[in-house]
């Protein structure tokens, strides 16, 4: 049986080691959504993404390593304890915002909007993990080299 994905999440800061946990995941499933409408639907297989703590107490940085168009992280505030969260995704690149982070004990979902000066050209993203396959914990990198 694989591992919690909420417990895996709610544990990470008081894990021994301080370097950034990879989460290989079995399943990823991408929506997108304008004006209400389905815009484009994709499912993948052994979707990643990067965890790493941060200077600041309580939160943490996740980096979605396996997205359509490109990589990009986010801060959010830890779960305090093992019940569904939903948080807000803080300090996410332009142009995504309105960006929310749900947990539970059987999928990590992200939300979040494209954002563009028409509104009618706006994109609601939803990305759906489901399934821990491999949790590795990785060297911090410089410039996409390992230290």
């Amino acid at each position: 049986m694989p591992p919690s994905i909420l417990s895996t999440i709610t544990n990470f800061p008081h894990q021994n080691s301080p370097a950034p946990l990879q989460i290989t995941f079995a399943t990823l499933e991408i929506c997108s959504h304008q004006n209400g409408a389905l815009l484009h639907s994709v499912q993948r297989q052994r979707s990643r993404i990067l965890l790493q703590q941060t200077t600041q107490k309580g939160l943490a940085e996740l980096t979605v390593l396996d997205n359509l168009v490109f990589s990009f992280s986010f801060r959010f505030q830890l779960p305090s304890a093992p019940t569904c969260q939903e948080v807000d995704m803080r300090s996410l690149p332009r142009p995504l915002d309105q960006g929310k982070l749900c947990l539970d004990d059987e999928k990590l979902q992200l939300s979040f909007r494209i954002d563009a000066p028409d509104p009618s050209l706006r994109v609601q993203v939803t990305q759906v993990y489901r399934g821990i396959l491999h949790l590795e914990h990785r060297q911090p990198t410089l410039c996409g080299h390992e230290l």
